[in-house]
């Protein structure tokens, strides 16, 4: 499990394998535990993975939007591996940015 903090946005990423390392299903955990709206904007990433429920992403499926106080997962299969930066898009001049990493 990956986790990532930013002030008030914490992302946990967990991967789930069978045993050939074959990727059945992953989930990102989103918790938002500060005042203002954050996103987890992060359009090739949800490009390159099957999301299993696409209805928690904006209308677009480029970002999660959650507001002060949410949490929201994001189940998927990953189609690809890759490396897939993410960023809210309203702070990321403040450092809110990262790489998800698919193997």
């Amino acid at each position: 499990m990956v986790t990532s903090v930013f002030t008030a946005l914490v992302l946990s990423t967990v991967m789930l394998a069978d045993s050939s390392n074959a990727v059945l299903v992953g989930l990102v955990a989103a918790e938002n535990h500060g005042k203002d709206m954050h996103e987890l904007t992060a359009p090739a990433f949800f490009e390159a993975v099957e999301l299993k429920n696409p209805e928690v992403l904006n209308p677009e499926r480029t970002e999660l939007v959650l507001q002060a106080g949410e949490q929201k997962d994001v189940y998927f299969t990953a189609k690809r591996a890759g490396r897939y930066p993410y960023i809210c898009a309203d702070h990321d001049w403040a450092g809110m940015t990262g790489v998800m990493v698919v193997e």
